[in-house]
């Protein structure tokens, strides 16, 4: 696949910084490739991280049902939902991570079994984006678009060494060069602009970090788990 070259704003860019900073001091990478080193540890990575990833597009109506019916505020939600299903002519996010399930031989998803972690990770979500003021709530959604390209930068690096066929791959692909921060900066910026925008953006972003580093922290202890009980 040819190389994307992306471009950020400079707050998007620090926010890319940062997570990568987060990614190295928890040793996402590293970890994960460890994790992923067979095709039974595959199989139970791609069935864990369903369930981070899965509820994604849910998260941007709950946000949008406080949006009422304020275009401008709609705007990058609207915009980001599009995305997620398929855009103009291609398949939706959700089918594309069906086909890497498919691709490691995971069962399909009814049959899934969501981890405990993953479950308070969503639900987490789902109560921030539901009480916190509604400023908060779209900074939130426009900060973890953000960080879906180091994030899926670092999945993709992995889920190659691992040797995933280009069905599996395609997923991680379109998400490592899917730069939707940008869809959301005109109503960041305003936002911000805006009395006590500022205070309400950095606690927005000290909420997505926060979560966001402890999902990476229980993803790899629940994986190390599996493989030692899967090894008894």
């Amino acid at each position: 696949m040819r190389a994307v070259e992306i471009t950020f704003s400079v707050l998007a860019g620090q926010i890319v910084s940062d997570e990568e900073s987060i990614l190295r001091e928890v040793a996402v990478e590293e970890s994960l490739c460890r994790l992923t080193s067979n095709s039974d540890k595959l199989k139970r990575f791609a069935e864990a991280f369903h369930f981070i990833r899965y509820d994604f597009c849910h998260l941007n109506f709950i946000v949008g049902e406080r949006c009422c019916t304020n275009e401008f505020l709609w705007k990058g939600l609207a915009k980001n939902i599009y995305e997620e299903l398929g855009g103009k002519s291609g398949p939706s996010h959700n089918q594309l991570y069906r086909d890497f399930l498919a691709s490691v031989g995971c069962s399909e998803e009814p049959s899934l079994q969501e981890p405990q972690f993953a479950s308070q990770f969503n639900q987490a979500l789902q109560t921030y984006y539901r009480q916190a003021p509604l400023p908060e709530a779209l900074f939130a959604i426009a900060i973890y678009e953000a960080l879906d390209i180091p994030d899926y930068q670092l999945l993709l690096r992995v889920v190659k060494k691992a040797n995933v066929s280009q069905q599996g791959l395609r997923f991680f692909q379109v998400h490592a060069v899917a730069n939707h921060f940008e869809m959301f900066e005109d109503v960041v910026a305003w936002l911000r602009k805006q009395e006590g925008g500022e205070e309400a953006f950095n606690r927005a972003k000290e909420f997505v970090f926060h979560v966001q580093t402890e999902m990476w922290r229980e993803l790899i202890d629940y994986l190390r788990e599996q493989s030692v009980v899967c090894s008894v």
